[in-house]
């Protein structure tokens, strides 16, 4: 297993991409700290990190916040004893969708934190335990909204836009400690999120398709096994990148 003796704290873990990263940590060997903004979701995934044979320990919460996120980190060192990796997962969009120039701002505001400030302060509070050890494996979640522009994203792109580049001043500063720094931009992903939005007619998955050269959508899980190995020891020479899980979406410039 290549991750035997680790714990990861993986953020946004009680359901979809967050979940099916914690759960491949730990068929890799690694003890899990499972965060997510609500205590029954994360207590399940902990709890299905226990059935796999590992340690777990549920800490729910709202990882835009300073003070909650300075006590997760101390439950977790208190209950696992260490921190090796941080998977930077939680985020989102938002449920309504707003024109950049109706986006209330106090709304963008949330967004934003929900994405941006929550990566930073996971990333100084685990990095400042990272640097003590002189190890540690940062995973931060950006997106393709990312790469470009799209109507009703002016909070959540720009955010992911944000990440990526954090993540590479990140590698710069932390290198020099050993903490390798890295950050996966998925594509459209099977959640069940995105499948109920199908359903409802809010999301058009056949177009998507049509212009993704693989010709199918990713699954939670194809992000996980990219987590795995950008975590693990085999990506110990690949810091400050960002790598798409799109299944070549990104890659398709369509000219008609």
């Amino acid at each position: 297993m290549r991750l035997e003796g680790k714990v990861a704290l993986v953020t946004g873990a009680g359901q979809g991409i967050g979940r099916a990263i914690a759960l491949a940590l730990a068929k890799e060997g690694a003890d899990i700290g499972v965060n997510a903004l609500h205590s029954e979701t994360a207590e399940a995934t902990a709890e299905a990190v226990r059935q796999l044979g590992r340690r777990a320990v549920a800490v729910p919460a709202d990882v835009s916040s300073a003070e909650e996120v300075d006590t997760m980190v101390d439950t977790v060192l208190d209950k696992l004893n260490k921190i090796d990796i941080l998977v930077n997962n939680a985020g989102g969009g938002g449920q309504r969708s707003f024109l950049m120039l109706e986006f209330p701002p106090e709304e963008w505001d949330r967004w934003v934190a929900v994405n941006l400030r929550s990566t930073y302060l996971c990333s100084r509070r685990v990095g400042q335990w990272m640097v003590k050890q002189k190890a540690g494996k940062i995973l931060n979640m950006a997106s393709i909204n990312g790469y470009g522009g799209a109507p009703f994203r002016s909070a959540y792109a720009p955010a992911k836009a944000a990440i990526m580049n954090l993540t590479m001043v990140m590698a710069v500063e932390l290198g020099k400690f050993n903490i390798n720094v890295n950050c996966l931009a998925p594509g459209v992903i099977l959640t069940s999120r995105i499948k109920r939005r199908a359903e409802q007619g809010a999301f058009n998955l056949e177009r998507v398709v049509a212009d993704t050269p693989l010709g199918h959508l990713c699954e939670p899980d194809d992000v996980a096994r990219a987590a795995v190995f950008l975590v693990s020891a085999e990506a110990s020479s690949i810091t400050g990148v960002t790598l798409p899980v799109d299944a070549g979406w990104l890659a398709y410039l369509p000219l008609a």
